[in-house]
């Protein structure tokens, strides 16, 4: 899909090595510029990428990475704003040397923002951006998710995003672009949706009180028997009909109320707490094939292991020198992958 795309990305820490994984597994060729003595190798995210190893305060090596700038079509910054400046390998210094060059710069608050010069990750990203007060756990303090957010869904997927919509632009005749990918501001940007459901007084109570932060019954996970889980999310009337049904048949529950009081949020926590009771009859296995015969929008909650083993969504890893890999993601038609190994020693 890209093959001959040509990408020189600074080592960096798991955002900026997503992104370059992502291109590289997309046919792009991704040389890592690493550090001297750097453990870069040891990252299955360094898939299908070639190294070169540069101490770039030595005039020599630093003269080497000169040379590759005329033939890159990207280079990915994951260093603090102001370091590639110090370097002399700034925008306007690759600029001169390729015109057409893309300079994908994933920092923690973006170049220009009064907290540039922080340090940060994940967790501080949804701080700063008002994600992370959204997210609700069993106590009232936000509950800290997996650094999903930040890192990946921005600093690696976002930035892909950007990096391919500058490649299209160059492609069509424009110059080459310097991409500021703050990952708290593109947190922010995802919150899109949510200040929508503000705006239309949807989202309007406290955290944990709304329908998809963990307050509504009806989208909700519940401990079953064996202390495994299960995730319901019945949004919708005709998958809510079948989700009560199914409690119904297996337990006591006054359904009608339950379908009176979807929305009612006065009802919701006495309504989980009978719909927990029913979950607790029964093991997840037991539920989840009582729940494969009827589409309710209700699943097993599996750990990465069972998601590779069950096969429940194909085969979405493979097994490489004894590691779980993931395949690369979306499928394309007509594109096939093989996903190379890391290839440490390149000639170039």
């Amino acid at each position: 899909m890209l093959k001959g795309l040509k990408v020189l990305e600074f080592e960096g820490l798991a955002p900026t090595v997503f992104a370059g994984m992502m291109l590289a597994d997309y046919g792009a060729e991704i040389t890592i510029i690493s550090r001297p003595g750097t453990p870069t190798l040891d990252n299955l995210m360094n898939r299908g990428k070639t190294n070169l190893s540069l101490d770039l305060k030595n005039q020599e090596d630093f003269e080497k990475l000169l040379k590759l700038i005329p033939k890159a079509d990207v280079v990915i910054d994951a260093f603090r704003p102001g370091v590639l400046e110090k370097l002399k390998l700034g925008y306007e210094n690759l600029k001169a040397l390729n015109p057409k060059i893309i300079l994908c710069r994933v920092s923690s608050y973006g170049q220009h923002s009064p907290l540039k010069d922080m340090a940060g990750h994940d967790l501080n990203f949804i701080s700063y951006s008002g994600i992370l007060s959204l997210i609700a756990s069993e106590t009232n303090r936000p509950g800290i998710p997996v650094n999903l957010i930040g890192d990946f869904a921005v600093g690696g997927a976002m930035a892909v995003a950007s990096i391919l919509a500058a490649v299209y632009h160059v492609k069509n005749g424009g110059l080459g672009q310097e991409i500021d990918m703050g990952m708290a501001q593109g947190t922010f940007y995802l919150s899109q949706f949510i200040l929508d459901q503000k705006r239309k007084q949807i989202w309007i109570n406290p955290r944990g009180k709304n329908i998809l932060d963990g307050g509504a019954h009806f989208y909700n996970v519940y401990e079953c028997k064996d202390g495994k889980y299960f995730s319901v999310a019945c949004i919708e009337e005709k998958f809510y009909k079948e989700f009560i049904n199914i409690l119904q048949q297996r337990s006591q529950i006054n359904a009608q109320h339950f379908l009176d009081n979807q929305f009612n949020t006065n009802e919701w926590d006495s309504l989980k707490q009978i719909t927990q009771s029913v979950f607790k009859t029964k093991s997840r296995d037991e539920w989840e094939q009582v729940f494969q015969k009827v589409d309710a929008c209700c699943s097993p909650v599996l750990d990465l292991d069972e998601a590779v083993s069950r096969k429940s969504l194909g085969d979405i890893a493979f097994i490489r020198d004894g590691s779980i890999e993931a395949r690369s993601q979306p499928i394309f038609s007509g594109f096939t992958n093989l996903i190379q190994k890391w290839i440490p020693n390149p000639k170039l």
